[in-house]
């Protein structure tokens, strides 16, 4: 006999099959628009100083990144029909059983879903657009050569897989300064910033003897090696981003599709806020946040109530959208929703019976 996935089983799954599906179409974005970059173009742009034109012809715009949108729509839906499909069965006072179902047709939930996507894919487009334009500036205005400008945004041609690799498209504006300063500090011999960079966590460890080497000998990278070191460090802090949002954004839109099938529960008489009650449940993880693992030990809470976090932030749970980056970004908690379907009966049985 084929065991029933418990609420948390089913959630899990949807998770571990949305999370490389968000992963995908977010890379598969980023390479698109890396991939349309004509780098003479830039340097000729660079070369008059017009940052704000080669800003422009990057494509960097929110229809780049729609197949990334829909993911996360599907990751919601998804999640929404595991919620219900596990909910037990429940009758009211005629005896008939309580059908729950995930309404396809939620149109304001859904909408609220597809305009949270819509302004994180705005937001990321603007943060890249910003950012790109402040390190061109920068570096310009440090000296640095419209080529070497140009190199550092766009990255380098891969012959053998045919795509870029390297660059600045697709890093979160830190992520895009940081590339930018160890670039300068390999090429200049900043020892100081060259001792800084291993023990850097995105660094490719491969390079690290040459680096050593460097300082050692109180010098300069060669050119030829500080390109691979930073477009070794970009690759991998790319990796890096697309991990940490396909983990956030996918676990934001179950949380939200889960509280949004009670919620549809409840709005439809099917259920009475009253009867359910809520969880704090943490994931197991190398680095747990002893905040989220405090919560985690804390009794059920009204359905409708906000948890309180150590730190005296109140949200209605792991994900909730006015939770900062500290308490969201690689998070993996959730939420265990409960329905007391003893005193909901009891209470049906009582209504049925003029009681």
């Amino acid at each position: 006999m084929l065991k029933r996935l418990t609420a948390r089983e089913l959630l899990e799954q949807v998770a571990a099959d949305f999370e490389p599906q968000v992963r995908l179409a977010w890379i598969e974005a980023i390479d698109r628009i890396r991939s349309d970059i004509v780098l003479k173009r830039i340097m000729e742009k660079l070369e008059r100083g017009d940052v704000a034109g080669v800003v422009r012809d990057l494509g960097i715009e929110d229809g780049a990144f729609a197949k990334f949108e829909q993911a996360l729509v599907q990751a919601y839906h998804s999640g929404g029909i595991a919620t219900v499909d596990s909910m037990p069965a429940l009758r009211d006072p005629s005896g008939n059983r309580v059908v729950f179902s995930w309404g396809v047709r939620n149109l304001p939930a859904e909408q609220a879903m597809r305009d949270h996507a819509a302004r994180l894919v705005t937001g990321i487009v603007t943060e890249a657009r910003d950012g790109i334009a402040a390190v061109l500036t920068d570096n310009l205005a440090r000296g640095q050569s419209p080529y070497e400008a140009g190199r550092l945004l766009a990255g380098r041609m891969n012959r053998v897989t045919g795509r870029r690799e390297g660059g600045l498209i697709g890093l979160s504006r830190p992520q895009m300064e940081t590339v930018a300063r160890i670039e300068r500090a390999m090429r200049e011999g900043d020892i100081a910033y060259m001792r800084d960079y291993l023990t850097f966590a995105n660094r490719d460890k491969r390079m690290d003897r040459t680096v050593m080497k460097a300082i050692r000998e109180g010098r300069a990278l060669a050119p030829e090696e500080a390109e691979r070191l930073v477009r070794l460090y970009s690759n991998r802090a790319l990796k890096y981003r697309g991990d940490q949002i396909a983990i956030l954004e996918t676990h934001s839109a179950l949380a939200r599709s889960k509280r949004d099938a009670f919620q549809q529960q409840i709005d439809e008489g099917k259920l009475d806020s009253q009867d359910v009650t809520k969880r704090w449940r943490r994931t197991v993880s190398r680095e747990p946040r002893m905040e989220h693992l405090a919560m985690a030990s804390l009794p059920a809470i009204p359905f409708n109530a906000k948890f309180t976090l150590p730190d005296g932030i109140q949200c209605d749970g792991p994900h909730d959208p006015s939770l900062p980056a500290r308490h969201v970004v690689g998070c993996k908690c959730s939420v265990d929703y409960s329905i007391r379907f003893g005193a909901s009966e009891l209470r049906r049985f009582r209504e049925s019976n003029g009681g």
